[in-house]
């Protein structure tokens, strides 16, 4: 009984991914970032995504679009775990475009 106890704590430890999908036609760099000091990005190209596993206990995430590392103004979203953003369309100082995301509205938190 213990042992089952110890891998379902696991497993909710673990979490789920938040992806970022580039669905532009522009190699961008791409950022997620758990809100608790975890951060990946890269420069993914039209077409692929990048994830990160986000911890159980985290509500929220977020992901943000820049032309390139170095970039100062770029787009951000909102996301929560187990979400994949489908950037459409990139244009700096958050005007980019996103595909429909279902995000159940809850209280404090606007769907969008």
């Amino acid at each position: 009984m213990i042992a089952g106890a110890l891998i379902v704590w696991a497993s909710q430890a673990v979490g789920a991914p938040v992806c970022i999908e580039n669905h532009s036609s522009d190699a961008l760099f791409l950022v997620v970032d758990d809100l608790a000091g975890h951060r990946q990005g890269r420069v993914v190209t039209s077409g692929d995504r990048l994830c990160l596993d986000v911890p159980a206990d985290r509500a929220r995430a977020m992901v943000g679009v820049f032309s390139d590392q170095d970039a100062v103004e770029g787009c951000s979203r909102l996301s929560r775990p187990g979400q994949t953003e489908r950037l459409i369309a990139f244009a700096e100082f958050d005007n980019c475009r996103w595909a429909p995301t279902p995000r159940g509205m809850k209280r404090g938190m606007g769907g969008g």
